[in-house]
């Protein structure tokens, strides 16, 4: 008989009744009652769990405001505050699927739907505690990502734990599949399948499959999942992996949007959605997404200074194409001044990357470049999303050599991530950009060619100007070309107020990015004075 008297634990809830009823329910089971404590918020649980370590650790889901129980076990995994023997325990009073979902989704040690009593209580509490004593060293080789060691482990354990048969089967794929061994991944999961029908070994076999090209095969097993359990976030999760797989960011980010409607507030999968829609430039819908993921998070340790930075990067590329511009770049000011007053050394390579997009959206096009020029000879971004903003930045200003080395940077900081979904959510955002550029360039090629014929007549240069210039606002020689035809061609159907905007666009570029004598040398400001004669006595 399972002994626990030598076990501390927490209880958090924020019934007082419920406090008292469990703690006399743990004491009637074995446990000391000093060695029992309570406290009604997460926030609470939080220091003390920071200040002595506990074994056991019973959480509410639901605390109404603030962290929910969720919430704080990642924040204690987040801050390594639970040894690899410690077991969480979720209780919830609400059986509807939209808290059981998250819970699950969570993997927690066990999970008790109130109410219970003592006998469930000490039946979870004892198997739970068996299972980590057992596998602890399991669990501590996939927290600190130590595959080579798991393995190892998964060999030693095997043979004299066989009611734990299937849960070491699990732990040696995961490790297999971290160290890319795929094929033997999926025979691990075969192996387990032919035991028993599992889902998880499915959705597992499907991934090994999909990682060793046969995605066809992956897909076959991923849509008879989804015909029998279509609420199972970690299928839908794995079907949109399989579409990233197959290039399909639309398919992918529904998958994705179909499991955050099934279990909210799930950060990491909100993060994906972000970095999708920003490989398929719906800026849209990534602020909208990431906006929620600050919301869930506004009580953890996410809430820090990077999500602020992100929010700013993500407002600034939503000026891209939204109608309301001007709105969106006050509020990345707002956000970017209060973010001036940081500290923090490691950000302000960062920040001046925040200054040097405000400048391109507000028109100092100089500034922008001497900012960007300085952090390129620094080569200073060590995380992905610096050096995915800084390339974006690039593309947008059409500076071509630099941005090439960009993406090298890029492709340099992904290194290997705890979640293959995330990694290739980064990956499609590369490639997003990459495909973006070459589009663009090949697009320009096709122009640059029509401009060199030899009978292209006044009227369809400039068009041809007008449109590359839409394309590529800051090609200067392109506004210059421009200025010039203004001088004696009207674009056709145009206004007076249509082409004044278009000079005025234009001699700011020209008048920022060529040096003053070069300008002079080419007799710039006649063409200038003259595009604006062409505009006087014309209908507007």
């Amino acid at each position: 008989m399972q002994s626990f008297q030598s076990l501390k634990v927490l209880v958090v809830d924020d019934a007082p009744t419920f406090l008292f009823t469990i703690k006399s329910m743990l004491v009637k089971l074995g446990f000391l009652e000093n060695s029992v404590q309570t406290c009604k918020s997460a926030k609470i649980a939080l220091e003390l769990v920071s200040n002595k370590p506990f074994d056991v650790i019973i959480c509410d889901y639901n605390f109404g405001t603030g962290m929910n129980g969720k919430q704080l076990f990642e924040e204690f995994k987040h801050l390594n505050l639970l040894s690899d023997e410690a077991v969480f325990i979720l209780v919830t009073g609400d059986n509807s699927a939209a808290t059981v979902r998250p819970i699950i989704e969570l993997k927690p040690d066990e999970y008790l739907l109130k109410p219970f009593n003592a006998v469930s209580l000490k039946e979870r509490i004892s198997v739970a505690i068996r299972r980590r004593q057992k596998l602890s060293g399991l669990y501590a080789a996939e927290r600190t990502l130590d595959a080579q060691k798991g393995l190892q482990l998964c060999d030693d354990l095997a043979p004299f734990h066989p009611e734990y048969y299937f849960v070491v089967k699990r732990f040696r794929a995961s490790f297999l599949t971290m160290l890319q061994r795929h094929e033997q991944a999926k025979q691990v999961y075969e192996s387990t399948l032919a035991k028993k029908e599992l889902d998880w070994a499915k959705v597992g076999l499907a991934n090994s499959l999909a990682n060793l090209g046969q995605t066809d095969e992956a897909e076959k097993i991923i849509n008879q999942l989804l015909m029998s359990s279509p609420n199972d976030t970690r299928i839908r999760t794995e079907a949109a992996y399989l579409k990233l797989k197959s290039h399909d960011t639309p398919a992918a980010i529904s998958h994705l949007e179909i499991a955050s409607q099934l279990v909210p507030g799930n950060s990491e999968r909100e993060l994906i959605i972000v970095n999708l829609c920003l490989s398929v430039e719906d800026y849209q819908q990534a602020l909208n997404r990431y906006r929620l993921y600050l919301e869930i998070n506004k009580d953890t340790y996410r809430n820090n200074e990077f999500a602020k930075l992100t929010l700013i990067r993500v407002l600034l590329y939503a000026c891209q194409t939204s109608p309301n511009k001007a709105n969106l770049i006050e509020e990345a000011k707002h956000h970017f001044r209060l973010l001036m007053e940081s500290k923090d050394a490691s950000i302000q390579d960062e920040i001046e990357l925040i200054k040097a997009h405000i400048s391109l959206e507000l028109g100092f096009f100089r500034s922008a470049i001497n900012i960007l020029k300085n952090l390129h000879s620094k080569e200073c971004f060590s995380h992905f999303y610096a050096a995915y903003h800084y390339a974006w930045l690039l593309n947008a200003m059409s500076v071509e050599n630099e941005f090439n080395q960009a993406i090298q940077w890029c492709s340099q900081t992904l290194g290997y991530e705890q979640s293959q979904i995330v990694f290739s959510s980064k990956v499609t955002m590369l490639d997003g950009l990459k495909n973006s550029n070459e589009s663009k360039k090949s697009w320009l090629k096709e122009k640059y060619l029509t401009i060199k014929k030899d009978q292209i007549d006044n009227s369809t240069l400039l068009e041809t100007y007008l449109a590359i210039h839409e394309k590529a606002p800051l090609l200067k020689m392109v506004c210059l070309n421009i200025i010039k035809s203004l001088s004696y061609v009207w674009p056709q159907g145009a206004g007076v107020v249509q082409v004044k905007l278009i000079i005025s666009r234009c001699d700011n570029v020209v008048r920022q990015l060529y040096a003053e004598q070069e300008l002079v040398n080419i007799n710039y400001q006649d063409y200038y004075l003259a595009a604006i004669d062409k505009c006087k006595g014309r209908v507007k």
